[in-house]
């Protein structure tokens, strides 16, 4: 399974075209600024339904215009194909699958599994804690859709118990105490088993690529550390009550738990190089790779934006050997990259320039 070809219309700085990407490795060479992130982007788009770069979908439509859309077709068995076309227009996102309209993202994320390693993964590292929980999310969604729903209910009543404390609504809040309870400690569970196995797959790649002179273990720090009944969950959430009351939101929960990246124990991020940061970033991004695959059994579609760039010859080579088996993976280089290096048979390069793709 993967794209045979890309068509692009009023999107970001590229020209209006068809792109040929039917090959297993796709080469984009150019310097920065002509194209090759906006590309990722697209496919990105069409697996997910939303952009990894920003929120304000309104910046993907080319300047000036006021509307886009992006269509890729797929393989899915042999000799069978589909097609994904996303548009932007005032009326809003329209997501269609073969014709049909998609009205769920969480339908997109099991159709084709993308995982993307960019510069901004250094955040999921030494960024704020909603960066690293995000990450846990995108990981569990991938082979377990239905997380996504355990998420949108926890976050659902998150959102009516927080107007509660905003409005002063005290009588309400033993409703919602309870069912936050509920919602949240599943969530947390959730977490609790995907870092134990998580931890298998990403302290053996830390230890293969890297030079960090130890054990590289996530710790998860859930906020209702040590409570697994709903009774004890609601007893916090009332000792807290006054807390929340005054700042108007709720101060515990899944939304505020925290993963730590340590070595040896120790926490890695406020000792580490920017350097080690960013090979810390790429070994997570292996191990979401590696660990998807372990899970379902399916190869994923690896977009990777100059994530080469930084390495030295020997960690290229390590990171390039741990990748796990991929459906299509597309790469972008500056021109004066050695990329001839990695280059195969069947690998397809372009040459980007001003928005335009030349093989």
């Amino acid at each position: 399974m993967g794209f045979h070809s890309l068509s692009l219309y009023q999107y970001r700085n590229l020209r209006d075209a068809t792109v040929s990407v039917d090959a297993p490795e796709v080469f984009l060479v150019g310097e920065n600024g002509q194209g090759k992130t906006n590309l990722l982007e697209a496919i990105y788009l069409l697996c997910f339904g939303s952009s990894f770069r920003t929120r304000k979908e309104q910046l993907i439509i080319t300047h000036n215009q006021k509307e886009m859309s992006v269509q890729g077709t797929y393989a899915v068995e042999e000799g069978d194909e589909n097609r994904i076309h996303l548009a932007l227009t005032g009326e809003g996102k329209r997501i269609q699958v073969n014709g049909k309209r998609i009205t769920d993202r969480k339908q997109l994320i099991s159709n084709i599994p993308c995982i993307v390693f960019s510069h901004d993964d250094i955040r999921f590292i030494s960024g704020p804690p909603d960066r690293k929980r995000w990450f846990f999310n995108q990981t569990m969604s991938l082979f377990d859709p239905l997380f996504i729903d355990s998420l949108r209910k926890y976050q659902r009543i998150l959102k009516l118990r927080n107007a509660a404390l905003k409005n002063g609504n005290i009588k309400i809040l033993e409703m919602y105490n309870l069912q936050l309870a509920a919602a949240g400690l599943v969530i947390q569970g959730q977490r609790e088993e995907l870092i134990g196995e998580f931890n298998e797959t990403f302290s053996e790649l830390s230890a293969r690529i890297s030079s960090f002179g130890g054990q590289s273990v996530i710790r998860y720090q859930p906020s209702w550390k040590g409570k697994k009944e709903p009774k004890k969950v609601i007893t916090f959430l009332e000792e807290r009550k006054e807390r929340d009351l005054i700042f108007g939101t709720t101060t515990t929960g899944p939304h505020r738990d925290r993963f730590t990246f340590t070595i040896d124990g120790r926490d890695f991020g406020p000792v580490a190089s920017t350097g080690q940061l960013r090979l810390m970033s790429l070994i997570l991004k292996v191990a979401q790779a590696v660990f998807f695959s372990r899970k379902t059994r399916r190869k994923p579609l690896l977009l990777l934006d100059d994530v080469l760039l930084e390495l030295d010859q020997k960690k290229r080579r390590n990171f390039l050997q741990e990748l796990p088996e991929y459906e299509q993976a597309f790469f972008t280089f500056l021109p004066d990259e050695p990329y001839d290096r990695y280059r195969k048979h069947d690998t397809m390069v372009y040459t980007v320039e001003n928005g335009e793709f030349m093989r």
